[in-house]
């Protein structure tokens, strides 16, 4: 496979050198790893921006692949600087992290937000006080990245920001600000979230839910069950995870009525941006397996009618093949290590007892 690769990389289509690199990527290896030589130095920009994020997927971590990466954040074309960031921060390259806040101190934009969610991958503290900074710039997709990389972090330098951006005129900066309260925030900021729960737009409502979860705010709980009615699929996503996070048993019969109104996992649009571990958006292909995940924190024996009936319905309406595919987590960058459960094995655990002790869904 990689020697035809390497006769398709000589040819004269730019799309064609483009996918090559791709597809080296995906088969990684020493042998994949030398056959993208020609490739970075491809005079497209586009190519080359495939070939270094291929070259992050295929080589190794010893220092000389390391610096190799790094060099390429002094590329002309900023789109290429952009992908040798996603390369470097999805390593959590902690050596890049200089190099990384030197881009942040240029002039151009284009790269800043790569950087910026590298940085927070990579949740070096050196990078806090250029993030900061980062945070009141004009551009609001700036402020956005600078905001969620504070989060990932968690310095408590950030705090201060993502308060103040709470007021941001920017629906998706407050919806940014919200979520990294979550990590940068104290049991004094439950109030302000409470408050963002009745923002006009659904982004901030959905940060506000996910930041109570991660702060675990029993005295929210009420809020957020009322938050699993919400009008947009992606609060009511945040709602049940927060819910299961804070651990509150009331919550079990409302989350039992949103799964029944849920529609299959895989049936609706679920595309995912959190490969950057950025939010997801189409939530409501994932709503499913959100509700079934909350009920499986909040298990009781024996599950109670209400949600019994819930459970035993969901059972019933999913296929063998559903039951068998693994879940996906509501968010991304918070998801454990290992391999995911099947929505299966989410569904027992919910009902509280394994499907072969013979009473579940």
């Amino acid at each position: 496979m990689v020697a035809v690769l390497r006769i398709r990389a000589r040819e004269d289509s730019p799309a064609t050198r483009q996918g090559v690199a791709a597809l080296l990527g995906e088969l990684g290896g020493p042998e994949a790893t030398d056959a993208l030589d020609g490739l970075l130095a491809d005079p497209s920009d586009r190519v080359r921006r495939a070939a270094v994020l291929a070259l992050g997927r295929a080589s190794g971590s010893s220092p000389r692949e390391r610096a190799r990466l790094r060099s390429f954040l002094r590329d002309p074309a900023a789109r290429v600087r952009a992908a040798a960031a996603v390369a470097l921060g999805r390593r959590r390259d902690r050596t890049a992290v200089p190099a990384l806040l030197l881009r942040l101190d240029g002039p151009g934009t284009w790269e800043k937000p790569s950087v910026a969610v590298a940085l927070g991958r990579i949740g070096d503290r050196r990078a806090v006080p250029r993030l900061v900074r980062l945070a009141g710039a004009p551009q609001s997709w700036l402020r956005v990245c600078a905001l969620h990389a504070l989060g990932e972090i968690g310095d408590p330098r950030g705090r201060p920001v993502a308060r103040d951006a709470l007021a941001d005129p920017v629906w998706s900066v407050r919806g940014a600000a919200a979520s990294a309260l979550g990590t940068l925030g104290t049991r004094s900021d439950v109030e302000r979230l409470l408050g963002v729960l009745a923002d006009p737009h659904p982004w901030p409502r959905r940060g506000a839910a996910y930041g109570l979860g991660c702060l675990r705010a029993r005295r929210a709980a009420e809020r957020l069950g009322a938050a699993l009615g919400d009008r947009a699929p992606e609060v009511r996503v945040a709602a049940c995870w927060a819910l299961g996070e804070i651990g509150d048993r009331s919550a079990r019969e409302p989350l039992a009525r949103l799964l029944e109104l849920a529609p299959l996992p895989f049936e609706a649009d679920s595309s995912l941006s959190g490969d950057e571990g950025l939010p997801a958006q189409h939530a409501d292909g994932i709503l499913f397996e959100t509700a079934v995940a909350a009920l499986a924190r909040l298990a009781v024996r024996p599950p109670g009618e209400e949600v019994g009936r819930a459970l035993r319905r969901a059972g019933e309406r999913l296929s063998p093949e559903l039951r068998a595919r693994p879940s996906r987590p509501a968010f991304p960058g918070r998801a454990g290590a290992g391999a995911p459960p099947t929505v299966g094995q989410l569904l027992e655990a919910a009902w509280g007892r394994r499907a072969s002790d013979g009473d579940g869904p």
